[in-house]
């Protein structure tokens, strides 16, 4: 009798000692402290972003994605300007989109390096008063994965 209750007290600690190390490495990946493939979340991060602009100022941020995936991605940043009178309540005001061809790459995958740079001056995108947002979306053409990633700024 005490042999199966030994027995079955080792399984429970055996697979309680597993649980909590898979939880911990899972903690780790979504704090983005270690990479661990499929597990760790992709974070788009914006460096330079301002709260306030000027009108006709300038502006420069850059954008770099963290994460695990691919080497072929497609990327897209757009600046919106807040405007009740339009129609879906936003004006576009900025396009950048770039998207790799993955015919003619070789296909890895890993923890993302890829980062892209942004600079506005004058009139065109800050030329008006108002609230604006810069959406960015990041699409992996090999993993499926799609991610957005909004921030917001306003230029008095």
């Amino acid at each position: 009798m005490l042999f199966g209750v030994m027995t079955h007290m080792k399984i429970i600690i055996a697979a309680s000692s597993s649980a909590m190390a898979f939880a911990f490495f899972f903690a780790l990946a979504e704090a983005h402290l270690i990479l661990i493939p499929y597990f760790t979340p992709v974070k788009i991060e914006f460096h330079g972003l301002q709260d306030h602009y000027p009108v006709n100022g300038s502006m420069r941020y850059d954008i770099s994605l963290e994460g695990y995936g691919s080497n072929c991605v497609a990327f897209r940043s757009q600046i919106f300007r807040n405007d009740s009178a339009l129609r879906g309540g936003e004006e576009q005001v900025a396009y950048f989109s770039k998207t790799d061809d993955c015919r003619k790459i070789a296909i890895s995958q890993g923890p993302y390096n890829y980062s892209q740079s942004f600079s506005y001056n004058g009139y065109v995108v800050l030329g008006r008063p108002g609230d604006y947002k810069v959406r960015v979306n990041v699409f992996d053409e090999i993993t499926k994965g799609n991610y957005t990633e909004s921030r917001f700024f306003e230029v008095k």
